[in-house]
């Protein structure tokens, strides 16, 4: 008889929970269709710019600007998913097709992925980012008061560790918070269970590294809100992980909304559709019609 390792799951049953890829038999048509989107997407939006954020890493970041900029622009900052260890900001670009039409910019972010950095390390990495954007928002065209984020799956959790900063100690000349909002697709917000499968493999997370990377465990934010979506057929752990955002941050993390009929992929590919209810939804937590 199996034993029970973290609520009421065995090995094998939190395994299954944790592999997107074993729950989604297709799930390589989405990667396909994100490559043939991001295509068009570099074609239809070319006011595109590259930067560094971080000289030391190399990480870069891309802007997609609006079609009509007037002014400098509101923006949204997408951080991607790939369980810490996959994927780059070159398998997003055509996130931008949510909001390129709205007047929002669309930053899409890389960072170092695990092994080659430590959690501790990749997570900085994003609060740079940020940083970057609003230290030279001027510049690059942004309005440092209008800056938002958002991350599917892993990029979800780093989305959550962001709004949970204290940005003064990332730089003495930044406000307490530089983040308006946030939306967490299908996130993961407690790392312990993540530790227990057999993602624990390639993440080898300490036990403190988990739980002090866990934003459920950070301080809530006494400014800014976090959005909460799940895809409505994911399975009981992650809609528990947003559960559990929801109720560590009461004040700040609006109740989780499910999503039907989506699933882990499908999900993020509703946003190369900018009247869908999630391409809605983020530009609404923005605060913008």
């Amino acid at each position: 008889m199996s034993s029970i390792i973290y609520k009421d799951y065995t090995q094998a049953t939190l395994d299954a929970e944790y592999d997107n890829q074993g729950k989604v038999a297709n799930f390589m048509s989405y990667v396909q269709e994100w490559t043939a989107l991001n295509e068009t997407t570099r074609h239809d939006y070319p006011d595109r710019l590259s930067y560094c954020y971080d000289e030391p890493s190399g990480q870069l970041l891309d802007i997609i600007y609006p079609t009509d900029k007037d002014g400098p622009c509101p923006a949204q900052v997408f951080f991607h998913g790939g369980y810490w260890k996959a994927l780059s900001r070159e398998n997003f670009t055509f996130v931008a097709r949510a909001f390129a039409e709205h007047g929002i910019a669309t930053v899409i972010v890389d960072y170092e992925l695990i092994p080659n950095v430590s959690m501790e390390n990749l997570v900085h990495q994003c609060r740079l980012s940020l940083a970057f954007l609003y230290k030279h928002a001027v510049s690059l065209g942004l309005d440092a008061d209008n800056l938002h984020i958002s991350g599917h799956s892993a990029g979800g959790h780093l989305t959550a560790m962001c709004l949970g900063t204290d940005w003064q100690e990332i730089g003495q000349d930044l406000p307490a918070q530089i983040i308006k909002s946030g939306v967490g697709i299908s996130g993961l917000y407690n790392l312990l269970p993540i530790r227990l499968s057999f993602l624990q493999k390639d993440l080898n997370l300490p036990l403190e590294t988990a739980a002090r990377m866990s934003p459920v465990h950070l301080p809530e934010p006494t400014s800014g809100r976090l959005h909460l979506v799940v895809g409505g057929k994911e399975g009981d752990e992650y809609h528990a992980q947003s559960d559990g955002m929801h109720h560590a941050w009461p004040d700040t993390a609006i109740a989780p909304v499910s999503l039907r009929p989506y699933n882990h992929f499908s999900i993020i590919s509703s946003l190369a559709d900018p009247t869908s209810y999630l391409a809605t939804y983020i530009r609404t937590a923005m605060g913008l019609p």
